[in-house]
């Protein structure tokens, strides 16, 4: 018997957990029928297994070129060697769909997500419209819940009084300030960072009553 040891990603250990759990099929059942599917080739295709229940499996996507990405559209389709674009479309919306939810929000918000990591990095203020509210942020981390696919930024709002943990994708970054960020209380930061709660603590329980 011959033991494969392999190193991943949290992320990808997350989900082939959380897919054992959930499919009812052991760790080693499942890592065995991925080798086994994908042995020669890594197409993932599932739309002939779909097709005899009368499924809608092709879509067409429409959109106009920007005028940047117009401008050197026909640039773009020599770099890659394009013979037909609607394959290469094809590709790049697969790519794209590939990736974790929280891994594309980051892509569609990098410039966003850059400027706030910097901030975070050289310990300065944020001034950020939250929401329709303009507020002073000093920005400690930004995560995603354990068991989420959203980014949050955790940070203590000056105007406020308060720490708040506020979603990535709510956020219009209005600049970075020159002002440093004072560390309030370091043990509840890092007790946040190492077990992240976007609820900050405050979860309401709700319960439901139901009639026999």
């Amino acid at each position: 018997m011959k033991k494969i040891r392999v190193t991943v990603s949290e992320d990808i250990w997350r989900l082939l957990k959380k897919d054992s759990e959930e499919f009812g099929i052991n760790n080693n059942k499942l890592c065995n029928f991925i080798l086994d599917k994908f042995k020669y080739s890594k197409k993932f295709d599932i739309d002939k297994f779909m097709e005899p229940q009368g499924r809608p499996l092709k879509k067409v996507i429409q959109f106009d070129l920007n005028v940047l990405n117009k401008a050197i559209y026909y640039d773009i389709l020599k770099a890659n060697h394009v013979e037909i674009e609607a394959e290469f479309f094809r590709e790049l919306f697969e790519v794209y769909s590939s990736q974790f939810k929280y891994q594309r929000e980051i892509f569609i918000f990098q410039e966003t997500y850059k400027l706030l990591l910097d901030a975070i990095q050289n310990k300065v203020k944020i001034k950020v419209d939250y929401l329709g509210d303009i507020l002073t942020l000093s920005p400690y981390f930004i995560k995603r819940e354990d068991q989420g696919d959203e980014n949050f930024i955790f940070a203590y709002d000056d105007e406020n009084k308060k720490y708040r943990s506020i979603k990535l994708k709510d956020v219009n970054l209005l600049g970075v300030l020159n002002e440093k960020i004072l560390v309030r209380d370091k043990k509840y930061i890092d007790g946040m960072r190492k077990n992240f709660d976007p609820f900050l603590g405050e979860r309401i329980v709700v319960k439901a009553i139901f009639t026999p």
